[in-house]
């Protein structure tokens, strides 16, 4: 199926106005969360924001995304602007409607609960690191105030 049909099969289907495919791309906001499709060499990468890292924890929560790349049909990678993106990829060729809207589903559920993730992390990475702090010893490892 070609993409300006799977973009269209997919507007029907879910009464999306508007929605058409443009130089081999096309973008949808479902519930606040943007999905960007591309079509290019015989693939379609359909990609959607998930936030940015949290100002502490970011190492933390980037090995998170790693293990998950793991784990899913969907990725995670990160943009030059420092956004996490949860990614996937289809073969246009193998791609029909059922498979693009599994795809779509999947890939818009994965980006939602790792946001509800992201808006968690960011009070318990501050919390930990308060923590972190208040543990720090107001004397030395010897037990002497260090001058």
């Amino acid at each position: 199926m070609e993409f300006t049909e799977l973009i269209a099969t997919f507007a029907g289907r879910h009464g999306v106005a508007g929605l058409a495919a443009e130089d081999g791309a096309a973008a949808l906001d479902i519930d606040g969360i943007i999905l960007t499709m591309v079509a290019a060499n015989d693939w379609v990468t359909l990609s959607a924001d998930i936030g940015e890292a949290p100002a502490e924890g970011a190492a933390a929560f980037a090995d998170l995304l790693l293990e998950t790349n793991l784990q899913t049909e969907a990725f995670f990678a990160k943009t030059a602007d420092g956004v996490y993106v949860a990614v996937r990829r289809l073969p246009l060729p193998l791609a029909d409607a059922d498979v693009f809207d599994a795809a779509v589903e999947g890939l818009v559920n994965l980006a939602e609960s790792w946001r509800k993730l992201l808006a968690d992390f960011r009070p318990a990475a501050k919390a930990a690191a308060q923590s972190a702090a208040a543990s720090q010893p107001t004397f030395g490892t010897s037990g002497f105030m260090q001058v």
